[in-house]
C-alpha cells in the first residue's frame, strides 16, 4: 500500500535529481548515491558533496517549488481562507438557476446556470438591522461593524489555529538540511581548483527563463529565436537586469522607511 510518506520521500529524491542535473558543474544524483555507498566519495577528505557542485538560490527555490505542487505538498489552507475573508468583505457572486424560457420574439431559451451578486457581509448585516431595529443610522452601523469584526475574527482564529502545512514544512526542511547543490559560486570555483587545478566557468541562469527551457528543452533557441530573434537571451537577460534593479530600489525604499530615513 503507497503511503503519503512514500510520496514524500519520492518527491525528495526526484527533487535532488533535478537539482543536481541542473546545477554546475552536473551531476547524476543516483550515481553519486552509489558512489557514496561504495566508497567512492570521502567526504572526511575532500569535503562535502555539494561544494561541488552551483545552483542559485533562485533555481534552487523554483525547482523546490514546481515538486511541491507537483506533489501536492504546498498548502493552500492559508490562500483558500483569505479568498473566503476577501468573500465576506467585499462580496461575490453565487449561482443561479436560470429557468428555460421563450422570449418575446418567439425564440426558446434553454435552461442554463448564470451567477448572481452577494453582498458585502456588513450590507447584508446593515440590510437585517433596517429592517428589525429602529434606531439612529450610526448605532445601525456601529452594530454592523461589530457582528462583521466578530466574523472576520472567529475566521482569522480558525486559520491561525489549524495548521496543514506538516508536510510542506519537512520537505522545505529536508532538502535545506540536506545536501543540495551550494549557491556560493566561489565554493565551487576554489573546490574543483584545489582538487583537479580546473578553473571551471559558471553561467548565471536566467530566473525569468526558468520555466521556459522546462518546458521547451533542447527546443528552447529554435522556439526563442522565432519569437525574440538571434538575440533573444540578452533581451531577457535585460529584463532581468531591469527587474532586479526595480527590486533593489523596492528594497531600499522599506529599508528607509523603517530605519525611519523617510516620512511615512
Amino acid at each position: 500500500m503507497l503511503e503519503r510518506e512514500d510520496i514524500l520521500i519520492k518527491a525528495i529524491e526526484d527533487c535532488y535529481r533535478e537539482m543536481f542535473a541542473k546545477a554546475q558543474p552536473a551531476a547524476d544524483w543516483d550515481n553519486l548515491i552509489a558512489e557514496y555507498k561504495a566508497g567512492k566519495i570521502d567526504e572526511d577528505k575532500d569535503g562535502p558533496v555539494y561544494n561541488r557542485h552551483y545552483l542559485s538560490a533562485d533555481e534552487y527555490n523554483y525547482i523546490l517549488n514546481k515538486y511541491m505542487e507537483a506533489y501536492r505538498i504546498k498548502t493552500e489552507w492559508n490562500e483558500d481562507i483569505e479568498i473566503l475573508e476577501e468573500y465576506l468583505n467585499e462580496g461575490g457572486s453565487k449561482d443561479k438557476y436560470i429557468p428555460a424560457e421563450t422570449d418575446e420574439d418567439g425564440n426558446y431559451h434553454p435552461a442554463h446556470r448564470g451567477f448572481e451578486r452577494v453582498l458585502p457581509l456588513k450590507e447584508q448585516f446593515m440590510n437585517i438591522i433596517k429592517k428589525y431595529y429602529i434606531g439612529y443610522e450610526n448605532t445601525q452601523e456601529e452594530i454592523a461593524n461589530q457582528m462583521l469584526n466578530a466574523v472576520l475574527s472567529t475566521v482569522k482564529n480558525c486559520k491561525d489555529f489549524y495548521r496543514f502545512d506538516r508536510d510542506e514544512q519537512k520537505f522545505r526542511c529536508t532538502l535545506a538540511l540536506g545536501a543540495t547543490p551550494t549557491s556560493n559560486a566561489e565554493t565551487v570555483k576554489q573546490w574543483w581548483k584545489e582538487h583537479y587545478n580546473e578553473d571551471i566557468e559558471i553561467e548565471e541562469h536566467n530566473p525569468l527563463l526558468f520555466w521556459d527551457y522546462d518546458y521547451y528543452g533542447d527546443s528552447i533557441d529554435e522556439v526563442m529565436t522565432d519569437e525574440y530573434g538571434e538575440n533573444w537571451k540578452e533581451y531577457w537577460d535585460d529584463r532581468w537586469k531591469e527587474e532586479k534593479e526595480a527590486r533593489r530600489k523596492k528594497q531600499e525604499e522599506l529599508r528607509k522607511q523603517w530605519s525611519g530615513e523617510v516620512e511615512n
